[in-house]
């Protein structure tokens, strides 16, 4: 295929971010190799990146040179929101933010594809949204493989050729796919395509919004999440809280006489809208909209920051070095999310525990459980989450404990796939400076 003189094909992979990190290199000369068979004169690039601002620089280089981005491969680890960089010590992803302000020099009709886990998901087609190019992606887990039409065992070989595929096994569809797998049964997954279409429905809150509100009247009735809140703030009833991500204010409603003051933020116009209501008589309470990972708040303006089943959504790196911003020296940082995890064989007793302990509180709250069915029921909401999924434990785990050292998340409940946890960072000043990963 004959390309203009400037167009070259990226290929960018990993090596320490996680396991199978010698192999991917391997991955990338092969993609490499096809592509020369398969007639591309053009200059081809494979470059390690094991950190987003290598990434940025590689995209730095071209635009310097005048090269334009044909098709760009991304080759290693990922999360739901795209891939991994750095290692689990200390991971980095770029966040949703950080790809729209990011200028990738790609050509016209050009083209990306992502040779990890999960990645058509959710990101592939953001990255189709947001880039303008066709986008692909695997839906299931990947796992190296001696061939690209079906699964064929590689082990720790580092010989070509060898493939990143998306195949069903074991942390997908259990022992039985497992089994099928090593048999040498499982055909390889065809790549996902996404053309660059804007979303299909509201993706946010908004249409959902007097639904939300009706079933989180009460925060409290998640007892878990509350218990673990009033253990963790100051006794002092002067503190001034920052409740990011705050829906309809029902949290800071129920905190309300025991703080001297609290600000809620949120995207969402539509929950700023029921939070100003519901709380229209409680004068220490502010309520307003905010556009990106961005605080219109001065330095050292709180003394605890809160983010209540929201920290799963936001642009974490930008984000949290605003976070660091606004909140006072000794003040903290609270998080309460959930996450998704199949439960584990030792996990049982403390699951079933949970389970029991669950049914038992629903049936004490039977108006609460029935506007939480229709929430969850709704066609909005369904959409909502489609473009919001919700992150891996060990994402949110690795990241937390990565930037603030000291301290350990927290499970609080345990589902059949997902789990509510906690974080208290500690001093924030105690925390890694963000600023090191981005730009």
């Amino acid at each position: 295929m004959s390309e203009p003189q400037n167009n070259v094909i990226v290929i960018v992979y990993t090596t320490i971010y996680r396991k199978g990190g010698e192999q991917f290199p391997v991955v990338a000369r092969t993609i490499a190799a096809e592509k020369k068979e398969n007639g591309f004169t053009g200059e081809i690039i494979c470059r390690a990146v094991e950190s987003k601002r290598e990434v940025l620089h590689v995209f730095d280089e071209l635009k310097e040179s005048g090269k334009k981005i044909t098709e760009f491969h991304f080759v290693g680890h990922s999360g739901m929101y795209g891939p991994m960089f750095g290692t689990t010590k200390f991971p980095e992803q770029f966040s949703p933010y950080e790809w729209e302000n990011t200028k990738i020099p790609f050509s016209e009709n050009a083209s990306a594809y992502f040779h990890c886990c999960r990645s058509a998901r959710w990101f592939a087609p953001f990255f189709a949204r947001t880039f303008n190019v066709k986008a692909h992606g695997f839906f299931w887990y990947t796992t190296f493989s001696k061939s690209k039409t079906h699964y064929k065992y590689a082990g720790s070989d580092t010989h070509a050729p060898l493939y990143t595929i998306g195949c069903k096994g074991r942390k997908s569809h259990g022992l039985s796919a497992s089994a099928v797998k090593f048999a040498g049964f499982m055909k390889a997954e065809e790549m996902k395509s996404f053309e660059p279409l804007p979303p299909s429905g509201d993706t946010s809150y908004n249409h959902v919004a007097e639904l939300y509100d009706a079933a989180f009247q009460d925060i409290t009735v998640r007892q878990d999440e509350w218990k673990w809140l009033n253990a963790h703030l100051p006794a002092d009833k002067n503190i001034s809280v920052l409740d990011i991500g705050c829906g309809n204010g029902a949290l800071l409603n129920a905190l309300s006489n025991r703080i001297g003051s609290g600000f809620g933020v949120d995207e969402s116009s539509g929950m700023i809208e029921q939070a100003k209501k519901r709380n229209a008589d409680k004068p220490n309470l502010q309520f307003a909209t905010i556009d990106g990972p961005v605080l219109p708040f001065d330095d050292a303006s709180f003394d605890v920051v809160i983010s209540m089943m929201s920290f799963r959504y936001l642009d974490w790196d930008p984000l949290l070095r605003e976070i660091k911003r606004v909140t006072k020296r000794g003040g903290k940082f609270l998080i309460v999310d959930m996450v998704t995890v199949p439960v584990g064989v030792r996990e049982y007793p403390q699951f079933l525990k949970d389970k029991f302990r669950t049914i038992f509180e629903q049936k004490k709250n039977a108006e609460f459980n029935k506007n939480l069915a229709k929430l969850v029921s709704h066609p909005d909401w369904k959409k909502m989450l489609e473009y919001n999924p919700i992150r891996s434990e060990h994402e949110m785990k690795w990241y937390l404990e990565s930037r603030f050292p000291k301290q350990k998340m927290e499970i609080l409940n345990i589902g059949w796939n997902a789990r509510i946890v906690a974080f208290d960072s500690g001093a924030i000043e105690e925390g890694i400076e963000v600023k090191m990963s981005y730009p």
